[in-house]
């Protein structure tokens, strides 16, 4: 390469492509960082996540049990030079109606992934940039009712670090297991609804004691 040019020019290519693929390196960088879900820290993205959940919870109450599931963090890199936390949490439902179901398919947008007797699932993805699947496994409806546990799941995707994410747990009830882990959601009219679950193969989790609720 560059055989046919002076050795002062072979210098000058030599720079000129190294420029470019810095800039180019530079670019992709920036492009990165553009796109990292604009740019709302992790903490402030659990809000969001949980205030999903928590609106899904509200049109479920009354005809279901529910269970809000503990806080997961899984460390992740928004970019190369940008560590950060994606955080998920499920909120399972016992014996939520056919209806209730399809509301929330409608009121977030999702999408029908799989359809078949051994399970129904839809995914999507709302505005403030909050994954959410709806897995109901089991049977279709029987009687507009589901007959397994539905659970809802809300999915921050990789978030930069900032503000620590608070992770708050209450002295367990007496007969509680190692294997018991709490999870809590605030309600859109100001209630909340809390619970201690573990998790099995099953279903997402089992319930052992849930409390408060929507209206």
């Amino acid at each position: 390469m560059f055989s046919n040019v002076s050795a002062r020019w072979r210098r000058r290519l030599r720079v000129a492509v190294a420029v470019w693929a810095v800039l180019l390196v530079a670019a992709a960088f920036a492009a990165s960082q553009a796109t990292v879900r604009e740019q709302i820290e992790a903490a402030e993205a659990r809000a969001v996540m949980d205030a999903v959940l928590g609106e899904a919870a509200g049109s479920l109450t009354g005809a279901a049990v529910l269970a809000a599931g503990p806080l997961h963090a899984e460390a992740c890199e928004v970019t190369p030079a940008r560590p950060g936390l994606s955080l998920e949490r499920t909120l399972q439902v016992s014996g939520a109606t056919a209806d209730q179901v399809d509301a929330l398919v409608e009121r977030f947008s999702l999408q029908l992934m799989t359809e078949g007797a051994e399970e129904a699932s839809w995914s999507g993805e709302t505005e403030d940039y909050i994954r959410v699947r709806i897995n109901a496994p089991g049977t279709d409806p029987v009687g507009g009712r589901w007959s397994e546990p539905v659970a809802v799941q809300a999915v921050t995707g990789c978030r930069p670090l900032g503000a620590p994410v608070a992770s708050f747990a209450p002295e367990p009830p007496p007969e509680a297991e190692a294997s018991w882990e709490f999870g809590a959601l605030d309600c859109p009219g100001g209630e909340a609804l809390s619970s201690w679950t573990e998790p099995v193969e099953a279903q997402p989790m089992r319930v052992h004691e849930t409390t408060g609720g929507c209206v």
